[in-house]
């Protein structure tokens, strides 16, 4: 079979997603003040983009396998950010979010942010993933607004979503440093992260306790390849908490959870704040660095086995 290829990212063996072909629609958007996206545009090429993802959002339809790219003009915010006044609800399923940028693991340049004028608690969490099936890739979630109501970077419970180089960050002011804040909080089932960044190590972590938030009787989501950092600014921040009924296991395979302190940060007392009955952390291959231990009273739910390495201050290798 000849490939063809059409206008609009098109060709005849469908979209290009995750170095797949789909059946689905192409929509396109580029934010920012001088990217020249419209929302009066049709979003259906590069050269009539989009300006937000709602309105991306609006025109791609549920179960197709449409895929909305998101594309980063410059290495500027104002150029690369999506903002929100109120949380964007990924609310459809099968639709596929993939950003257009370099690719690097940390801050990348297709940005959701929240708008400088938004009122705290409408974008508490920034944005949910409720939709089942999506693939989202290269995107930053920033929550960085001067609002303690401004609660939450990404909160996903949908199930069976296909999470990938994707940097999570929430509460990244000083004014959103309360208890309760997160940058990632997972509460549906069979989810993959891949090469993720969770957390934000810009800001002392002084009132807030954990970056990633597991509940919700969530069930046999995966972290692979994935970072999980913080500073924290107080020995009882931790990396993770559960809560509710974990039920059967999360995973994670290969990961690095790193508290800044070699940069000044408080040693962690545990990495883990166990809340949860009836499932299993399982850490496989994974280095905690920045706690003086996993947990500090043992709760009979976490696993790691031999290769995972617990290191209360990182030390240079000769």
């Amino acid at each position: 079979m000849t490939l063809t290829n059409f206008p609009g990212g098109l060709s005849s063996f469908g979209v290009p997603v995750g170095g797949m072909f789909t059946n689905g629609k192409p929509w396109f958007v580029k934010p920012g003040t001088s990217a020249g996206g419209n929302d009066g545009n049709t979003g259906d090429s590069f050269d009539v983009p989009l300006a937000t993802l709602v309105q991306a959002q609006a025109f791609a339809a549920a179960n197709r396998n449409d895929v909305v790219y998101m594309i980063a003009s410059s290495n500027t915010a104002a150029n690369t950010s999506d903002a929100q006044s109120s949380t964007l609800l990924w609310a459809k399923d099968g639709v596929h979010l993939i950003g257009v940028n370099a690719g690097q693991a940390l801050s990348q340049r297709s940005r959701i942010s929240a708008a400088s004028t938004a009122t705290g608690a409408n974008v508490a969490p920034l944005m949910t993933v409720s939709a089942n099936g999506c693939r989202i890739e290269n995107i930053q979630v920033i929550s960085e607004l001067a609002s303690a109501n401004a609660i939450g970077g990404v909160l996903v419970s949908g199930q069976r979503n296909h999470f990938v180089n994707c940097h999570f960050g929430g509460a990244a002011t000083t004014t959103q440093d309360v208890a309760g804040a997160y940058s990632l909080r997972v509460t549906g089932s069979e989810n993959l992260f891949e090469d993720c960044t969770i957390g934000i190590d810009t800001i002392s972590r002084a009132t807030a306790t954990y970056e990633l938030s597991i509940g919700g009787a969530a069930t046999r989501n995966i972290f692979r390849n994935c970072r999980i950092i913080t500073y924290a600014g107080h020995n009882t921040m931790t990396w993770l908490t559960t809560d509710t009924t974990l039920d059967r296991f999360v995973l994670f395979e290969n990961c690095t959870f790193i508290n800044a302190v070699n940069s000044a940060a408080a040693t962690m007392n545990q990495g883990f704040g166990i809340g949860h009955t009836g499932g299993s952390v399982i850490l496989k291959g994974c280095t905690l660095i920045g706690a003086t231990a996993s947990e500090t009273a043992a709760s009979g739910y976490v696993w790691y086995d031999a290769a995972t390495t617990i290191k209360a201050v990182a030390t240079a290798v000769a």
